[in-house]
């Protein structure tokens, strides 16, 4: 966009261009990484919101936990002083997520978290479901090791929750992989069956697809025509390099045999990162929002899931930010990391904007749209924090956790031990 027709823009939309954020204080947390958040039932508008951490060492014979960082918004007129952690497991070996559970799973607070990592002493990672019904004394399962646990050395990155067979309860659906001698074995994507017992019961693990996906995923249901419904994961994978999609008619029990599961390729050759769906131009049709890292050149962009999505030539890519550059001096260094869709305010008759994480860069951003128009795919990209080469900045989470109607932005900070806090409050 030329700058004549960004000032015009500016003079026409005074109100999208006025929002900042601000920074408001920070919060002491242990090596954080990547961070979601917790969303709580109380009418306490100061009490409505969490933040779920995830952290990690590179000692090989360290264990990593996952904490809480209870009730934010309690604190920030205080500056977050006094803030405190609660752990809710320990002995976990480089955790990628930690995410709240839907309620309707358990029926009780709970969240999921997904272990492991490329790092020799860490590359036996699981799926674990903690019972957070009291904070305090949290209760935490390996659901992915059977009774009789046999180390794999598969990593678990992202999944979600969904009835898969005819069971009754809701099962978890998930990527993973496992890399030996620098190259990739398995990259599965997996269904694991809820016992009727619960939580503490015998989960089986069941593979849907071989060289499927090894990072994110994410569900949509979709209707063609009048009677045809499709269930369909929409996954990346950043060691094997493709974006994927999987589909089934709904009928039945179709995800239990893997004859019946149906799958598209995107694209490949590239390190596909994170992925949502969401409707980020605001024309009624869901999108693929997806982070492709890379040392340099990295990029956010947005897949139009077509008409008929099973049209892999139909979908129109968008790239609304790119140039992302790794500055921690490592081969190994890749940014950008996750993106999420957000709000700066309570007005959400608008296109959301994109939060995303600089991960090896060492900073974090958010991705402003320059027009309301559903064809305009053109964003201003706004750095939020800058903490630095050789500085990690994985996790990025927002919420409105004092209820005033503006957003505030959360920013981890690896090495420096704290999770920065923005606001976009007048």
């Amino acid at each position: 966009m030329g700058l004549q027709a960004l000032a015009l823009c500016l003079l026409l939309s005074p109100g999208v261009f006025s929002q900042t954020s601000k920074y408001v204080g920070e919060i002491p947390a242990q090596r954080p990484s990547l961070i979601n958040m917790f969303l709580h039932t109380s009418s306490n508008v100061r009490q409505k919101h969490s933040l779920l951490v995830s952290s990690y060492s590179t000692d090989r014979s360290s264990y990593d936990s996952a904490y809480v960082l209870m009730y934010p918004g309690e604190h920030m007129a205080a500056n977050f002083s006094g803030f405190g952690t609660k752990n809710i497991y320990n002995f976990l070996y480089w955790p990628k997520e930690v995410r709240q559970v839907p309620r309707d799973v358990f029926g009780m607070d709970a969240v999921v978290h997904l272990d492991g990592s490329t790092i020799i002493g860490k590359t036996t990672g699981s799926v674990y479901t903690t019972d957070l019904k009291d904070f305090n004394f949290p209760a935490t399962y390996d659901i992915a090791a059977g009774r009789i646990p046999v180390p794999a050395n598969f990593m678990y990155h992202s999944g979600f929750w969904r009835q898969i067979d005819v069971g009754g309860t809701v099962d978890f659906v998930g990527c993973r992989s496992q890399i030996e001698n620098g190259m990739l074995r398995y990259a599965q994507l997996f269904w694991l069956d809820h016992p009727r017992a619960g939580m503490d019961g015998n989960w089986n693990l069941n593979v849907m697809k071989e060289s499927a996906c090894d990072t994110s995923l994410a569900e949509i249901d979709i209707r063609l025509g009048i009677a045809d419904n499709y269930e369909v994961i929409y996954a990346t994978g950043v060691h094997t390099k493709r974006l994927t999609f999987f589909y089934t008619t709904g009928v039945g029990n179709p995800w239990t045999n893997p004859d019946n599961i149906m799958t598209g390729v995107l694209e490949t050759g590239r390190e596909y990162n994170d992925l949502q769906i969401v409707d980020v131009n605001r024309d009624g049709n869901p999108d693929i929002l997806v982070t492709v890292q890379a040392q340099s050149g990295g990029t956010v962009e947005v897949f139009e899931i077509p008409n008929d999505f099973r049209v892999v030539a139909n979908y129109r890519r968008h790239v609304i930010a790119d140039g992302f550059v790794s500055r921690n001096g490592g081969a190994n260094g890749r940014t950008p990391g996750v993106a999420r869709p957000f709000y700066p305010t309570a007005n959400r008759a608008r296109k959301p904007w994109i939060y995303v994480s600089g991960g090896d860069d060492g900073r974090a951003y958010y991705l402003r749209p320059l027009a309301e128009s559903a064809t305009n795919w053109n964003y201003e990209t706004v750095i939020v924090a800058d903490h630095g080469a050789s500085q990690q900045v994985a996790g990025v989470a927002s919420g409105d956790i004092d209820g005033d109607g503006n957003e505030e932005l959360f920013v981890s900070v690896h090495a420096k031990n704290k999770v920065e806090v923005y606001s976009f409050r007048p």
